[in-house]
């Protein structure tokens, strides 16, 4: 690749970490991939960090920052730009932000050149009819400026194409997992029985989310709920917090599995609790990529998922997870019920899901398919005088 010049590149993140996770890896390498090759990054997040995080990070050469737009737009059109002049930003790259954000223009009139969004959030596309076709045009006025667009998976990336964007600007980079972090530990199901008196026969299902409508934890309580009639002894540990703990509480309640349910809330390192689990269910619906369900697999916890969003592009129903219905509570007891019963089969599938997520969704993997979407722009623009460019790196 061509020599890098030490242009500064801005990593607007609209999002605000509590804890290290697979995305707060990504982003450290990302900006060591891009260090690497002369590019100064700076990643600028929502609200400042904890203080650990702040550490891991700098502790690598990469600085952070925060700029907040709860202050208003303005406000934050004015930080921004402060931080463009701060560090000669020729680039940005935009992630968590909505597609249709003021953020690329602001960028533009601050004089980058060169915008990356990175549509990173979930959801499923509901508009239609006139509804769609305004959305076609604020989309299409919205993201003018942006240089390249990245979607995180296949599904995101048809609906970006449904809401006006062409689809020769979007470019796939699914997300990834730090298969060294997030991997199997025998030891650590002996750790959590003694913690929590679990004994022998009882199987141990988790399900890590926010606790909001669309993740369908409800679902997961009825199915439990479902079984415990049957005699299958569940022990479902909650991962993850939210306005509806109380009511999702309270239905753990009426169900009467109370006793079997355990609310983690928000924890510094789910993987022990991933390692530990038989049977990992993400039941939520409209998942950009389902970055939990591809964790837990790595952990070899076996997976069961909806028919939704991208979980079906991370696993494949039979062969590394199984696939139910959204909101069938019928279908998700019969499928838990039956990794129960069948021992063997069941770690066959976490078997085969722990290697899918090794080929195909690790974190350098990911990594590398972003720098060369970054190449793809670099090479057809690297004649142009002030051209953004990457020096050759082995990394």
């Amino acid at each position: 690749m061509a020599g890098m010049t030490g242009q500064g590149l801005l990593v607007l993140l609209d999002s605000a970490p509590k804890t290290w996770g697979s995305r707060e890896e990504l982003h450290l390498r990302f900006s060591r991939a891009l260090m690497a090759r002369g590019v100064r990054p700076v990643l600028v997040f929502s609200e400042e960090l904890p203080v650990k995080l702040q550490s891991e990070y700098k502790s690598n050469g990469i600085e952070v920052t925060a700029a907040s737009y709860k202050n208003g737009i303005f406000h934050f059109y004015w930080e921004l730009g402060k931080l463009i002049k701060k560090h000669s930003a020729t680039a940005v790259h935009i992630a968590f932000f909505n597609y249709f954000s003021l953020i690329p223009w602001m960028a533009r009139l601050n004089g980058v050149r060169y915008i990356f969004y990175h549509e990173r959030n979930p959801g499923e596309l509901r508009a239609k009819s006139w509804k769609l076709k305004l959305l076609r045009l604020r989309t299409r006025a919205a993201t003018l400026p942006v240089t390249r667009v990245i979607a995180i998976s296949e599904f995101i990336r048809q609906q970006l194409m449904k809401v006006g964007i062409p689809g020769g600007k979007i470019f796939l980079v699914y997300n990834g997992v730090d298969t060294q972090h997030y991997s199997p530990d025998p030891s650590a199901r002996k750790r959590l029985a003694v913690k929590f008196s679990i004994r022998p026969g009882e199987l141990v299902v988790s399900t890590l989310s926010y606790l909001l409508p669309h993740k369908n934890v409800d679902v997961v309580l009825e199915a439990c709920g479902q079984l415990a009639k049957r005699g299958v002894i569940v022990r479902l540990f909650v991962i993850g917090d939210g306005w509806m703990r109380s009511e999702l509480e309270a239905l753990a309640i009426e169900l009467g599995i109370s006793d079997r349910v355990h609310w983690l809330g928000h924890i510094l390192d789910p993987v022990p609790v991933l390692q530990s689990s038989d049977i990992f269910i993400m039941a939520s619906v409209g998942e950009g990529f389902g970055l939990a369900l591809a964790e837990a697999m790595a952990c070899g916890a076996t997976a069961i998922a909806t028919r939704s969003g991208a979980l079906t592009e991370i696993a494949e129903n039979g062969l590394s997870a199984l696939l139910v219905p959204p909101r069938d509570v019928n279908a998700l007891a019969g499928a838990i019920q039956q990794l129960f019963v069948d021992e063997q089969w069941r770690l066959e599938i976490g078997r085969r899901g722990l290697e899918c997520v090794r080929r195909h969704f690790s974190a350098d993997a990911s990594i590398e398919s972003l720098v060369k979407v970054y190449e793809s722009m670099l090479s057809s623009d690297s004649h142009q005088s002030g051209a953004f460019t990457l020096k050759s790196s082995k990394w």
